[in-house]
């Protein structure tokens, strides 16, 4: 069959302009259809938008940031009145329970605890530390290394040992000399022998083998170097408090010492001060005290803070061997070898490990907010406060619990006053861009009046002139409704200009003549072209919107503490001495904020980018 000449032609033309865009051995062809699918807007601008990788890590660290603080705030609340002030400026760190592995092998002779740290007297007579450092508490002298230790216990900030011999060693925080052993005490142990020592919060006693007890360092406010005259030289024991020390005679009698008028000693049942029960062991918490007489009974007295007087059930038909105070909890041990647990239990210091229960319990010891127990075997069991991740503050506050739901604040404050800027600016631009004339001029210069309003003078004058006749809810709405109102006149602007030139538009003058009503036009064919601009808008005006709620609040014009904002838990950084000794306070804070601002400008440039028409072709 003879091929058609025309059809022959047309091969021919073909295989001509193939090998015009042959490049070596590989053939490009003139025409891929399968390349030319058309892709929506959107599409175009989601593509455009993942193009852009430093967008992208902004959008994605944003997001995490709102499930951090937001899915954070909701699984840990947060008592905003609640304070631990012998926590204060804890420095950022974890492992205040973490025992060391060797003493489960060597025994543990004592555990003494401070405010982040423990220490341990193992039983082959080496001190052992672990925890956060401060004040070097952790540092343990060398001179010590050659003694043969008794005794070791921890104040708030500082360690003190005592040897066989009855020398006293002690180290870490000297604010009031505490860790240093006075010259006049130094005179008595010349003439009398150490056999006990304690520790408190800024104070360091001792009692010596003739039954008298010496106390110094911070004791001017609680006269706690003052000891009755009545036990003084017949002294069993002595155990300290923060503001009190608990006297036990050898008669088994009960004293008190220190701040006067506490529960401790006006609680006190009158058969414990006269000594009709006979006690043969003491503790005591901050305000709480508990004992136990030589038929194993247990007695408590006090404040009934956390339910320390409501005994735990059991414990009241055992035979006690020995019981033991942390700050606002206590610990009991049995003949059994059980282990009690009753009071404050807010780092979980009073939940026993279900690792004990089948575990005979030979030793407990419970410190300002730890927990420790050593079984039978010989291994040491810790638990409790485990330390600070990003640090406390000037209260004892956890700040990483206050970051949290700081950050919730602020970033509401921040989204609700964009959203009321973009939905007043939306539709004043809307209007004002299309009916034009007398409405645009009028509605401009009603913005331009906004405009003059200066936000920051505004604020505070409105809110030192309603000081104390607004609620803390109150106030946040009025700081969110002055931001929302203030901002809008500039997005009004930009949304007025855009509409002026697509009000002119062919699609725009079909739909008049077709007869549609304005409010349709304005709604369904021009604001989907401007949609771009609002959500640009609103992505760089929220930044702007957090770093002014920031600011405001860092003046003590915004959120008022206790509850928490990032702007307010700056306010550390005008003072010189948080600058320098206490950086968490101030830069964890700032770094929030900087973080949020810098990851919102960051989408709203991408977003920009990516629904720039000039963008789209290249």
């Amino acid at each position: 069959m003879k091929e058609n000449p025309i059809l022959k032609a047309l091969k021919s033309f073909g295989k001509t302009l193939a090998s015009l865009f042959t490049f070596g051995k590989k053939e490009v062809p003139v025409f891929n259809l399968s390349e030319e699918a058309v892709l929506s807007p959107t599409r175009v601008i989601i593509k455009n938008f993942k193009r852009n990788k430093l967008a992208m890590f902004g959008l994605v660290w944003f997001v995490l940031m709102i499930v951090f603080v937001f899915g954070g705030s909701a699984l840990f609340p947060i008592d905003l009145y609640e304070t631990e002030p012998v926590l204060r400026n804890t420095q950022p760190g974890t492992g205040y329970t973490n025992v060391p592995s060797e003493l489960n092998s060597v025994g543990v002779e004592t555990i003494s605890t401070g405010i982040t740290y423990s220490v341990a007297l193992g039983g082959n007579g080496k001190v052992y530390t672990w925890g956060v450092d401060v004040n070097d508490v952790l540092s343990v002298p060398k001179t010590i290394a050659a003694e043969n230790l008794t005794k070791i216990v921890s104040g708030d900030r500082h360690v003190v040992a005592l040897t066989a011999g009855g020398k006293v060693y002690a180290w870490g925080n000297n604010n009031f000399n505490q860790a240093e052993v006075p010259y006049e005490i130094s005179n008595v142990l010349q003439l009398e022998t150490a056999v006990d020592i304690l520790a408190g919060d800024q104070f360091t006693g001792i009692l010596t083998n003739k039954g008298k007890l010496y106390v110094w360092g911070s004791t001017l406010a609680t006269r706690l170097d003052i000891v009755p005259k009545e036990f003084q030289g017949n002294i069993k024991k002595a155990v300290a408090s923060s503001f009190n020390i608990l006297l036990l005679d050898n008669n088994g009698k009960v004293g008190i010492m220190g701040q006067s008028g506490t529960p401790l000693e006006t609680a006190m049942p009158d058969y414990i001060k006269d000594g009709s029960v006979q006690l043969v062991d003491i503790t005591v918490t901050l305000r709480t005290a508990a004992g136990i007489d030589k038929d194993g009974k247990l007695y408590v007295w006090g404040e009934n803070f956390n339910e320390l007087l409501q005994l735990p059930e059991g414990i009241e038909n055992a035979k006690i061997t020995q019981v033991t105070a942390g700050r606002a909890h206590f610990m009991a041990v049995d003949s059994n070898g059980k282990l009690y647990a009753w009071g404050s239990n807010k780092y979980n210091q009073a939940t026993i490990p279900s690792e004990l229960e089948n575990e005979k319990v030979t030793y407990a010891s419970a410190g300002f907010y730890q927990s420790y127990a050593v079984t039978e075997s010989g291994k040491v069991y810790g638990w409790g406060n485990n330390g600070f991740l990003l640090g406390s503050d000037e209260f004892g506050r956890d700040l990483a619990l206050r970051l949290l739901h700081g950050g919730r604040v602020s970033m509401t404050v921040g989204a609700v006053a964009v959203l009321i800027s973009t939905i007043i600016g939306l539709l004043i631009g809307l209007i004002s861009g299309f009916y034009g004339k007398w409405v645009d001029n009028l509605l401009m210069r009603f913005a331009e009046v906004i405009s003059s309003f200066p936000f920051l003078p505004l604020a505070i004058t409105l809110s030192s002139f309603l000081q104390g006749y607004l609620t803390q809810t109150q106030k946040l709405m009025m700081i969110m409704m002055i931001l929302g109102v203030i901002s809008w006149p500039g997005l009004a602007r930009l949304i007025r200009g855009q509409i002026l030139a697509e009000r002119e538009k062919d699609f725009v003058l079909a739909a008049r003549a077709l007869g549609i009503k304005s409010n349709t036009i304005i709604l369904r064919h021009i604001l989907p072209n401007i949609i771009n601009i609002v959500i640009v808008s609103m992505t760089l005006s929220y930044a702007g919107s957090l770093l002014t709620e920031a600011g405001l609040s860092f003046l003590g014009f915004g959120v008022v503490p206790p509850s928490p904002s990032w702007g307010n838990m700056l306010n550390g950084a005008q003072q010189s001495d948080v600058i320098q000794l206490y950086w968490w306070r101030w830069i964890l804070p700032a770094v929030c904020v900087l973080i949020a601002a810098l990851s919102v400008n960051i989408v709203g440039d991408g977003l920009r980018d990516a629904m720039d028409p000039k963008a789209n072709e290249k």
